[in-house]
């Protein structure tokens, strides 16, 4: 029996553009690159940096602070999210609303959260 890993690849018939076309939009929007090349980076600043204390209560989703709060792994300053900056970046100029959100401890660490499949209107967004 042969391990499934070793299997050859089928492609039913299917032309290269075919298989292209069937990946998506995600796949048109970025093209098709050869594998191991270095893209551009596509990230723009959303919202400027700003203190998480000097926000509303509950602007921030509090999900974004439970994982560093219980964290054991960083250190104690990084738990406390009134020890933190925050600033927001889109993933791509076409994106709607922004994706990243980097918290900027006091230390000088930071830490990323992604907000991948969330809905616009669901993700903080403020003006400095």
């Amino acid at each position: 029996m042969k391990p499934k890993s070793l299997a050859t690849f089928r492609s039913d018939g299917l032309s290269e553009t075919e298989r292209f076309n069937a990946l998506g939009p995600f796949a048109k929007r970025h093209g098709r690159v050869v594998k191991g090349t270095v893209l551009p980076e596509t990230t723009i600043p959303a919202c400027g940096k700003v203190k998480v204390a000097d926000l509303p209560e509950g602007f921030i989703p509090p999900r974004f602070f439970e994982a560093m709060e219980h964290n054991q792994q960083i250190a104690s300053c990084c738990r406390h999210p009134e020890n933190h900056e925050i600033e927001a970046l889109k993933s791509h100029p076409e994106e709607p609303a922004p994706d990243i959100y980097i918290f900027h401890c006091t230390c000088g660490r930071k830490h990323r959260r992604f907000c991948a499949g969330m809905t616009y209107d669901a993700r903080p967004y403020w003006e400095v």
